[in-house]
């Protein structure tokens, strides 16, 4: 498992993707510091203004290049070589048809989160450098917060699209129902998942500078919303992956 999951994650496609959407992602959060710096008329920051600009930049436009970026990188790694009839992974050792789509999944998860993670911490830090005390404060107040709030989204998405991935016909129903199933949340302004319900919770930051485990991120409202449909959705993803007959 460990073997098949290091070469997974060595997948020189799924980490030039991950990385050109991470640029993409980043591009659009140093657009939303800078509106909001000119909004500000420039003026020096502390933590009761850095820290929820830190949190927000989750906006519904980063949610939309992730609602287009998951579903692509996950089908690639699960769809693309059912679909071609052509194994660009091949295992000497004996590993279960499980292990393998667990490790598909775990090796694009983690590099999503890994991107899209370092970005969000980078381009804060780059932004707001002319105030460092101010922008350490923020890191130690809320990155732990900030991480598992990106564990969480990016869990469910990534659960999302790999069981419409493996449920689906061919590659471009899995990108394309991936994307519609991720998006329709910010179409629609749903409040049961998607940008509208993670936004209200990532506003809710006050509590936070209290304590962590006063956040409402830590909150079972939502993990209910995050966390939990997606350990449903990736059980899911692994019984009718090793039912389905590779072609």
């Amino acid at each position: 498992m460990k073997e098949v999951l290091r070469w997974e994650l060595r997948s020189p496609l799924n980490l030039v993707l991950a990385s050109a959407g991470a640029v993409l992602v980043g591009t659009v959060m140093k657009r939303h510091y800078m509106t909001w710096s000119a909004g500000s008329y420039g003026g020096p920051h502390g933590v009761e203004e850095l820290g929820p600009i830190f949190r927000e930049a989750f906006t519904g436009d980063v949610y939309l290049l992730l609602a287009i970026l998951v579903p692509f990188i996950i089908t690639l790694s699960v769809r693309l070589e059912r679909d071609e009839g052509v194994a660009l992974s091949v295992y000497a050792l004996p590993v279960s048809r499980v292990k393998i789509l667990l490790a598909k999944f775990l090796a694009s998860f983690l590099a999503l989160f890994l991107f899209v993670f370092s970005v969000h911490l980078l381009v804060f830090v780059l932004h707001f450098s002319a105030t460092p005390s101010a922008v350490l404060s923020v890191l130690k107040t809320h990155s732990a917060q900030m991480a598992f709030f990106y564990l969480s989204a990016l869990l469910f998405m990534t659960s999302v699209a790999a069981l419409i991935a493996i449920a689906s016909p061919n590659t471009y129903v899995s990108i394309f129902g991936g994307f519609i199933v991720l998006y329709l949340p910010e179409f629609l302004g749903t409040n049961w998942y998607g940008p509208v319900p993670w936004g209200n919770f990532l506003t809710s930051s006050y509590s936070a500078t209290i304590s962590i485990r006063m956040d409402p991120l830590f909150s079972w409202a939502f993990v209910k919303i995050t966390l939990l449909p997606a350990l449903v959705f990736l059980l899911l993803y692994l019984l009718i992956g090793n039912w389905r007959d590779v072609r």
